[in-house]
């Protein structure tokens, strides 16, 4: 299975400038066994996928969904919303989101299995604060969100979700997750995923990494066994350095 390099482009780019960033990146020289998406807010969906076009790189992810099909849930959007636009991704327990919005892993579980419903691919983030891995907290942090999580989804034949580590202490500070480090959390999510649903998609799953990735030390994340991809917050706002992280993730 093909690495997977998701945008989150986070609270940036109205409209305009989102339809100017993906005409910008399709222009840009992408390697072939890549997968990659663009995490877009809401509100910049329509123009995003309009300029697009037929193309499917990069696939169109959503930032956030509410876990009804409709009601009187005012200023929140929908699966069946998102179906529209042709998203096939969404980020579901953001840290951020946790943070400033109160997320729980409730409500994440109720999100990512919302979406399984309406046929997309759930990309859920877990990951421990500075003061939890100072505790040693990482492993019981890690294990509760990601049991959490799952506990309604169902293997459908596929790997039903693809699961984000993104240590929070990491995300935006400038001091990524050391890829060593990064493994060993990534080998505690696979170990639930086998314990939730079995040996075959315990190998299939992606589990990707999160928290000031950039060209640089992208290649070094990509190269470590059991991490499958990149979760890229500022490095993806403008698009030709975006590319070029592309890129360097899966040299020729």
């Amino acid at each position: 299975m093909n690495k997977l390099i998701i945008a989150n482009w986070k609270m940036y780019y109205g409209p305009v400038k989102a339809g100017a960033w993906v005409r910008a990146f399709r222009r840009e020289r992408l390697p072939k066994d890549l997968d990659i998406g663009i995490a877009v807010p809401s509100v910049s969906l329509a123009a995003a996928r309009a300029s697009l076009g037929r193309a499917t790189i990069p696939a169109l992810c959503a930032q956030n969904v509410f876990w009804e099909k409709e009601g009187a849930y005012t200023g929140e959007i929908s699966p069946t919303m998102l179906v529209e636009f042709g998203v096939s991704l969404c980020l579901v327990g953001h840290s951020e989101r946790r943070r400033y919005l109160g997320e729980t892993d409730d409500m994440t579980a109720k999100k990512a299995a919302a979406l399984q419903k309406a046929g997309i691919v759930p990309v859920v983030c877990v990951g421990e604060t500075e003061v939890e891995r100072k505790k040693k907290q990482t492993k019981s942090i890690i294990k509760k969100q990601v049991a959490k999580a799952v506990a309604d989804l169902k293997p459908d034949g596929r790997a039903p979700a693809v699961i984000a580590y993104e240590p929070v202490w990491a995300i935006g500070s400038g001091k990524p997750c050391d890829p060593v480090m990064a493994k060993e959390a990534h080998d505690v999510i696979r170990d639930v995923i086998g314990s939730a649903w079995g040996p075959r998609i315990k190998d299939e799953i992606r589990i990707i990494y999160g928290g000031s990735v950039t060209d640089r030390n992208i290649h070094a994340y990509m190269t470590t066994t059991g991490i499958d991809g990149a979760l890229v917050g500022g490095a993806s706002l403008d698009p030709r350095t975006f590319a070029l992280l592309c890129r360097s993730a899966v040299p020729a």
